[in-house]
């Protein structure tokens, strides 16, 4: 019928307030499920960032079963509660099905007089995953270390610049002097590996006092990251009992939020999708009831019901239109705001920076929160397909009533 678009654009100009609110209605619907689904998949991506710039999928340690020792108040000393591997066992978590590669490194503590650093030693030969793809990647002066040398050390930015040591100066570990080969920014991105001095995993490990097959963490990259909880059971039947970081043991640090909105997102926002969608149906609802007597007049003129219903589908599909633009636009924005939130810390600071006060911590990134194409185009869809379908129901409902009961009807 060609009175059908004047009709209908004459309907929404005059009924602006209920018009506004069926917008309004599917706009809240369409901003929660963008700004839900960019909640948990920041959360997601907050948990595999101190994982990813070191390019592993999990941290194996051995925790350490026997009896507590004695050990000295000064000096250098293993991380409580962590046993060792050997050189055997690292070999024997390279070969477990789905793993790509296994890096053993040795974290060890230094305590001082007035302050307590973190030392890890790195196998030089190893730069694709684990602490020496830092060095290889993130240097911001000097060089990393050659293979079999020895008596080197490259320092953390922070470290470096709160002793203001520079390249080729001298810092000492232990009893030891070493010479400063480099310094290097440990990104968020890489944290499982942050420590305040790298040294060659030979001088760590002399250092240690340790045999030259031992080290206390290894660095995992699995071919599928969807595999990793299988990789881990695969370890933990080959080498004894392990505690492995991944993602998920990240997410469950972040607490309940974190664990709702990384495991949940898409069902609390396809929630919050319908809750809009209940809210735009309650306004469209009520937009056709206050126009039923006008439904009966226009059949009782000669209009067929299928008329009456495409007139309605008409109107709901740009409200729906309008509604997906507005809330596209609001769900981005929402994202952007919980974008400000500060990344939750997973892992403890080295010691220098958690007691002592002894070295600055890097500032806390936001919430790396991103909105997807995924995520608009569903908001679009479920708001124009409900909107348009809940003014459908309502109109047919609408001209189910005879004309003449329409006409006296309030």
């Amino acid at each position: 019928m060609t009175a059908v678009n004047p009709y209908v654009r004459s309907q929404l100009r005059h009924r602006r307030r209920r018009a506004v609110a069926v917008v309004a209605a599917v706009a809240l619907g369409a901003a929660l499920l963008i700004a839900l689904t960019s909640l948990g998949s920041g959360f997601r991506e907050a948990a595999r960032a101190p994982l990813a710039g070191i390019a592993a999928d999990l941290v194996v340690t051995r925790p350490d079963e026997g009896t507590p020792s004695e050990q000295p108040g000064r000096g250098v000393r293993q991380p409580f509660g962590l046993a060792t591997f050997d050189s055997g066992e690292v070999r024997q978590m390279d070969t477990v099905p789905g793993v790509d590669t296994a890096v053993g490194s040795l974290q060890i503590w230094d305590f001082g007089p007035r302050s307590t650093i973190t030392i890890a030693g790195v196998d030089p030969t190893q730069r694709a995953v684990g602490p020496g793809r830092i060095l290889h990647h993130d240097l911001i002066a000097g060089r990393s270390f050659r293979s079999g040398e020895q008596g080197v050390a490259v320092l953390d930015r922070h470290y470096a610049a709160f002793y203001d040591t520079k390249v080729g100066q001298r810092v000492t570990v232990g009893e030891r002097s070493y010479s400063v080969v480099g310094v290097v920014e440990v990104k968020d991105s890489a944290q499982t590996a942050a420590s305040n001095i790298y040294l060659p995993l030979a001088e760590a490990q002399r250092l240690a006092g340790l045999p030259a097959d031992r080290v206390n963490q290894v660095h995992v990259q699995v071919g599928n990251s969807a595999d990793t909880e299988a990789v881990t059971a695969h370890i933990t039947d080959r080498v004894g009992r392990v505690s492995a970081i991944t993602p998920d043991s990240l997410v469950q640090i972040m607490g309940a939020v974190g664990r709702i909105s990384a495991r949940f997102s898409t069902i609390a926002a396809v929630v919050g999708g319908i809750g809009g969608l209940v809210l735009s149906w309650t306004a469209l609802r009520g937009l056709v009831s206050e126009r039923t007597r006008e439904i009966g007049l226009l059949m009782a003129v000669g209009w067929r019901r299928s008329h009456v219903v495409g007139v309605f589908r008409a109107e709901a599909l740009a409200l729906g239109l309008a509604g997906a633009a507005v809330g596209i636009v609001l769900g981005v924005a929402l994202a952007g705001l919980l974008s400000y939130i500060p990344a939750p810390d997973l892992l403890p600071a080295p010691p220098s920076v958690a007691g002592h006060g002894e070295a600055p911590a890097a500032e806390s990134d936001g919430l790396p929160v991103s909105v997807s194409l995924t995520a608009v185009g569903a908001a679009a869809l479920v708001s124009v397909v409900g909107a348009t379908g809940a003014g459908i129901l309502a109109a047919r409902r609408a001209t189910r009533l005879k004309p003449a009961r329409s006409l006296v009807s309030l």
